[in-house]
């Protein structure tokens, strides 16, 4: 299948002031999660929670397992914060909306003109490509493959070492993978810390319950049970919410796994082979021109 040359230019993002305020975007996400969570609390699953647990205590019941009973407490409320403010996270790291995979099916250093010059020398054809490198750079912001490929063509204007070249351009694209896991240890940690928030909330209830044994004893087991109901409540919804940020958490890093694999293959199988063969043909050129005059 013949690779398009036409690359599209896409409006200018706000991906340098997120890079060079990564913190600060942090904490409006982390101050956004709480404003949002803390509202629909406040507005609702509080008050619907209070009224049910009112009508429980008049009753002397256990309450019902409702919805808004099952989220009813603080660590409920800071798990449902930190899964928000996880996916805020996510949305800038792996950039959701500014995928890369369509530079795959592109002939961006434009090949197919280089080939039709077949007198360019080899520094020539390098500085074009250099050119068609930072142009794309203006056009094409914050993507992998243009490094790689920036980092492999100055790599053989250095020493002319192909197999070099194709190493520091493939050890570029392990270090995008690095610094992308490097950048994504706070979204780490809130997986981590979501269960944990949960199994305090476990505790808590559990200890609430064991403080109200002798109300149990004498009959009124609607304490014990509210009590237990936060214990088993709080677990069950960070233990929810563990699953979907892992299950997102795995497909956003195999995505940009299964990119960089496909960036590393581009470079090696189709842009230094072809770049290799074009230099040797111009360096076979030009022994015979030098050759000729002897003749």
């Amino acid at each position: 299948m013949a690779l398009s040359t036409e690359i599209p230019h896409p409006k200018r993002t706000s991906g340098e002031f997120i890079a060079r305020h990564s913190l600060t975007v942090d904490l409006i996400g982390l101050l956004v999660s709480m404003i949002i969570v803390h509202i629909v609390y406040v507005v609702y699953i509080n008050p619907a929670a209070s009224d049910i647990l009112a009508t429980a205590a008049e009753a002397g019941d256990v309450p019902e397992r409702a919805f808004v009973i099952v989220l009813h407490g603080i660590e409920q409320e800071l798990c449902l914060i930190c899964t928000l403010w996880c996916f805020w996270l996510w949305f800038f790291r792996f950039r959701f909306f500014q995928g890369d995979s369509y530079l795959l099916d592109l002939d961006i250093l434009r090949f197919d003109l280089l080939d039709i010059d077949t007198s360019t020398s080899s520094p020539e054809v390098l500085d074009a490509i250099s050119e068609r490198i930072q142009e794309l750079r203006t056009t094409v912001q914050g993507t992998e493959l243009i490094n790689a490929l920036d980092i492999a063509v100055q790599r053989i204007r250095l020493n002319g070492n192909f197999h070099e070249a194709s190493d520091a351009a493939i050890e570029a694209c392990d270090l995008h993978l690095e610094l992308l896991h490097s950048n994504l240890s706070i979204s780490k940690y809130l997986l981590w810390a979501v269960p944990s928030i949960g199994f305090l909330g476990t505790v808590r209830g559990i200890g609430e319950a064991l403080s109200k044994a002798n109300e149990a004893m004498a009959g009124d087991i609607s304490g014990v049970g509210a009590s237990l109901g936060v214990a088993f409540n709080s677990t069950y919804v960070a233990l929810f919410m563990s699953l979907i940020l892992m299950l997102a958490s795995s497909s956003l890093l195999g995505r940009e796994e299964r990119l960089v694999a496909k960036f590393k293959h581009r470079i090696s199988a189709t842009f230094i082979p072809s770049l290799s063969a074009r230099l040797l043909l111009d360096a076979e050129t030009q022994g015979k021109q030098d050759e000729e005059p002897f003749e």
